[in-house]
């Protein structure tokens, strides 16, 4: 009868699944190290880029701003030549003039700030990709300062609002129409246009709101520089972090 010998398989060492427990964990983590990293250069890519696009937005604002304190001054500057015409009979002998600043009083565009990076930062969460705190307490503060702004504006719409009521109790609607150009640009009458009431009270009530607009201006204007001058300081603390020109 044949004998089978079976050969014996020598049997492997510890060390032997040590070492390819080692090598599958380091293939794991190293491949779990490259994915973090890649998210992590992924989400600074974003950072940046948000940071990029919220600095134009900053410069468009200052531009904007620009444009919003220089027509305050102006608006204001005018409003206080047409009350000192209201206040004594300057407006019967420049009735053109009178006319000319009433219809500046008429028209004040509110500031409109160029948000929109800063709303997506906000509302879709990204708000977190931005690391520094003392930046997101900077971004955050300017857009509160922007609010801020736009309410006053719209206190100031208000008194607009009554004026153009009460408007017509003072001024004559068709030489108001004329002191406006095809291009719609404010022209100054070529005649000598007059009120059509000398009733003291009435002029009063008219002068009262010019007044109050007048003031409006004043502290809008001052607010804006505020936001004018946090704007540029925005601008600058994100490129010096950002290592941007």
């Amino acid at each position: 009868m044949e004998v089978h010998h079976h050969a014996h398989t020598a049997r492997k060492k510890w060390t032997h699944y040590f070492w390819e427990f080692l090598m599958l964990f380091l293939a794991v983590f190293c491949g779990f190290l490259a994915e973090y990293k890649l998210e992590h250069v992924i989400e600074h890519q974003r950072e940046v880029k948000y940071v990029r696009s919220l600095i134009e937005d900053l410069k468009t604002d200052t531009a904007s701003l620009r444009v919003y304190i220089d027509l305050r001054k102006e608006k204001r500057s005018m409003m206080d030549s047409l009350l000192m015409l209201l206040s004594t009979d300057g407006h019967r002998r420049s009735g053109n003039e009178t006319y000319f600043f009433a219809r500046h009083v008429f028209h004040g565009p509110p500031f409109v700030s160029a948000d929109g990076t800063i709303q997506q930062l906000k509302n879709a969460g990204n708000l977190r990709l931005i690391k520094n705190e003392n930046t997101i307490s900077n971004i955050l503060n300017y857009d509160a300062t922007v609010k801020d702004l736009k309410e006053w504006d719209e206190s100031d719409i208000r008194i607009r609002t009554t004026f153009r009521e009460i408007g017509g109790t003072v001024f004559n609607a068709d030489q108001l129409y004329k002191s406006m150009d095809a291009d719609f640009k404010f022209v100054r009458p070529t005649t000598n246009p007059q009120l059509i009431t000398e009733n003291p009270a009435t002029i009063n009530n008219v002068a009262f709101q010019i007044q109050y607009l007048s003031l409006s201006c004043l502290g809008n204007s001052q607010r804006g520089m505020n936001l004018k001058t946090k704007a540029e300081q925005l601008i600058a603390l994100l490129k010096k972090q950002y290592h941007l020109k």
